[in-house]
């Protein structure tokens, strides 16, 4: 199979960023939902899905070129940053009081996991897929910040500790399907 080009993975990753900044613009998502009524929250998670799929599978099959030096402590600070993105994964999905708090915990969340991708991954690829993953939550956080749209809703009781509980559990899972998903095992077991 001929390697994917790279510039395929910038257009599904441009593709990925216009849709998600599309709910930090009330104007824009407000014409959406009207658009397309009670089917924009379905369209939107199965288009969300479906080029985040594509992404991963175009970064699998483009040629990994050396971009820059990762530093030594890379790989350790990667397992840090993505659990602590993982456990915002948790907060973002359960209704406790750190959710309002934080106001943008899944662009936190992607932060995280980029930035710790970007320190132990030093290639072209990874760095596009993960650089564009970590422009995009920066872009959104911004523009639903700078529009009022923060996140703000009941807080129920006992969901902080279930958050952290969801965000260490999807960490877990994560690590066992890294080699599906990726290609590359993250922890080697012998």
């Amino acid at each position: 199979m001929n390697p994917a080009p790279l510039w395929l993975l910038i257009l599904i990753l441009a593709l990925f960023g216009v849709l998600h900044v599309l709910p930090a613009l009330p104007g824009l998502k407000g014409r959406a939902v009207a658009a397309l009524g009670k089917a924009y929250g379905a369209a939107y998670g199965i288009l969300s899905l479906v080029l985040f799929v594509a992404a991963i599978w175009v970064f699998r099959h483009v040629d990994v070129e050396p971009l820059y030096d990762v530093p030594a402590w890379g790989r350790h600070a990667n397992f840090g940053l993505t659990l602590i993105g993982f456990i915002f994964v948790g907060i973002f999905l359960f209704r406790g009081s750190w959710r309002n708090r934080l106001r943008h915990p899944m662009a936190l969340a992607i932060l995280f996991w980029a930035c710790g991708h970007l320190l132990a991954n030093g290639d072209v690829r990874t760095t596009v897929l993960f650089g564009g993953f970590a422009i995009i939550a920066l872009l959104h956080a911004i523009l639903r910040q700078s529009n009022g749209l923060v996140t703000d809703g009941p807080v129920r009781e006992g969901h902080n500790l279930m958050s952290i509980l969801a965000g260490l559990a999807l960490y877990g899972v994560a690590v066992q399907l890294h080699p599906v998903f990726a290609g590359v095992s993250v922890i080697q077991l012998q």
